[in-house]
């Protein structure tokens, strides 16, 4: 159980601080191989033979996999790393799946990793903004928040989304009545955590918390909920009435002589967001649906980027895009009706059980996949693979849809049982 727990927990906590996908990926491979091997799994296949929401999953992946294997030789040779990447980031995801199985059976567990999680997140968040607005030349108060313990400066859609996870995970942890820290320690970090996520900008972490904490308020409740929602109003208002304090510090860090200039305007942070407009989205999406020549199998995913990229080029003056910004629309136009119908299928199991588990009082999960199905609905790159460009798809959707799956067919098994007994 301790190997599964250091594997999983590595490399959740390393969306914050792991600097390269060569640390990060190789983590859940170096850690999960012994996991694996010193593991009993016979009584887990057993139990995903007879589990409708495990097999949903096995078929999604393997559809996912087959149909993008028989494109291969119609490839160019180019697109050999593309390959490699995708069956090992295929192979990472089905080890880190039924890791989290495991690791789902032990509730002190999961509290432990969502408390690694957070904390890691919180401080990488800290370190973050103190660098960029206080201290580092090329940086200035005010500007998209990035996440500087990776890659040296993560990207501003994928800070917001890892710290705005970890800040909803944290604050559904609190309703508990023990916690590793002083309590207002923790809110604190929350409260950190939850305006780094602002602070990075992205409108796509902002839709994201807003779904996840009104599931989390919806299952538990005003008088349960009413506290972590009110640390994400608050935080968010402090950050949309925060450019003139930002315009302040950006004025003391400035040289004497360039204090002297007349500063231009304040734009607030809401105008910014606004001016953005939809970030060549629309045209991104247009680009997928033209590029499907079959609706019902799609294009598989590896090799084929060119196609949509193409019509983008012509059509934009944006930049070369590398994924479709949306892991819905992938699914669909990588795996076509097939592969949108069995990923449907897993969510539908994994979101059921969630609410069962919100019943019996557990509404984290259901909670966190409601973020994460709002995070990728407008970013990610491929639910079949690990190995992606933003590398956050495990984290914000196969996390909380395995532990949901997992939990929640415990709770159906026992109440399967429950009303056999009473029948007799």
């Amino acid at each position: 159980m301790w190997a599964g727990q250091i594997a999983v927990t590595g490399f959740v906590a390393g969306h914050s601080c792991l600097p390269n996908v060569w640390l990060h990926l190789g983590w859940l491979l170096i850690a999960g191989l012994p996991a694996l091997v010193w593991t009993d799994w016979t009584p887990h296949l057993r139990r995903w033979q007879a589990d409708a929401g495990a097999l949903s999953v096995i078929f999604f992946l393997l559809w996912m996999t087959v149909r993008s294997c028989s494109q291969i030789p119609f490839m160019p040779d180019r697109t050999l790393d593309e390959i490699m990447r995708g069956i090992v980031g295929t192979g990472l995801l089905v080890m880190f799946c039924a890791l989290v199985w495991q690791q789902a059976q032990n509730q002190e567990s999961l509290h432990a990793l969502g408390w690694v999680t957070g904390m890691t997140g919180a401080l990488a968040a800290l370190i973050s903004i103190v660098l960029s607005y206080f201290f580092l030349p090329n940086h200035q108060a005010g500007e998209r928040l990035m996440n500087l313990l990776v890659h040296g400066g993560l990207n501003p859609v994928c800070t917001g989304l890892i710290f705005g996870f970890t800040a909803l995970w944290l604050a559904a942890l609190m309703e508990h009545e023990s916690t590793p820290l002083p309590r207002r320690l923790a809110w604190a970090a929350i409260a950190l955590l939850h305006f780094a996520a602002f602070l990075s900008g992205s409108r796509g972490a902002m839709l994201a918390l807003a779904v996840g904490h009104g599931v989390l308020l919806s299952a538990r409740g005003w008088q349960r909920g009413r506290v972590a929602v009110c640390v994400f109003l608050l935080t968010g208002l402090v950050y949309f009435t925060s450019a003139p304090l930002f315009a302040r510090i950006a004025q003391w860090r400035s040289e004497p002589a360039a204090v002297a200039v007349s500063a231009p305007g304040i734009t607030h942070h809401f105008q910014k967001a606004v001016a953005r407009g939809d970030n060549s989205r629309l045209d991104i999406y247009r680009a997928g649906w033209h590029a499907m020549d079959n609706l019902w199998l799609g294009t598989g995913q590896w090799g084929v980027s060119g196609i949509w990229q193409c019509e983008l080029q012509a059509k934009t003056s944006i930049s070369m895009m590398s994924h479709l910004h949306s892991a819905f629309l992938a699914t669909f136009v990588h795996g076509g009706v097939i592969g949108m119908v069995l990923l449907l299928m897993a969510l539908g199991f994994g979101i059921k059980r969630a609410c069962r588990l919100a019943v019996q009082g557990d509404a984290i999960w259901i909670a966190l996949l409601a973020f994460g199905c709002g995070g990728l609905l407008f970013d990610g790159e491929s639910l079949a693979s690990l190995a992606t460009a933003p590398r956050f798809e495990g984290l914000l959707f196969w996390l909380p849809l395995t532990v949901a799956l997992a939990r929640g067919s415990v709770i159906s098994r026992s109440a399967e049982n429950r009303s056999v007994s009473e029948g007799f």
